[in-house]
């Protein structure tokens, strides 16, 4: 039970990791835009991609849990 609280809490970690990035990029994404300067938006990107990947896993973990635990 301890373990499934940490992956619970580490999803949600994760998810507003994810959020809070794609707020900045959309930022400066928009930013860029309008000034019509470069920012290079690549480590962002890549940051929520790792995220996403991760992300992903914990909830094929969660999943696999549950199709344990319902069977």
């Amino acid at each position: 039970m301890k373990k499934k609280n940490s992956d619970n809490t580490e999803l949600a970690q994760i998810t507003r990791e994810i959020r809070k990035l794609q707020f900045y990029f959309n930022m400066l994404s928009g930013l860029s835009a309008s000034c019509g300067v470069m920012i290079p938006l690549d480590s962002v990107y890549t940051a929520i991609r790792e995220l996403s990947d991760q992300e992903a896993i914990l909830r094929q973990k969660a999943k696999d849990h549950s199709d344990r635990l319902s069977r």
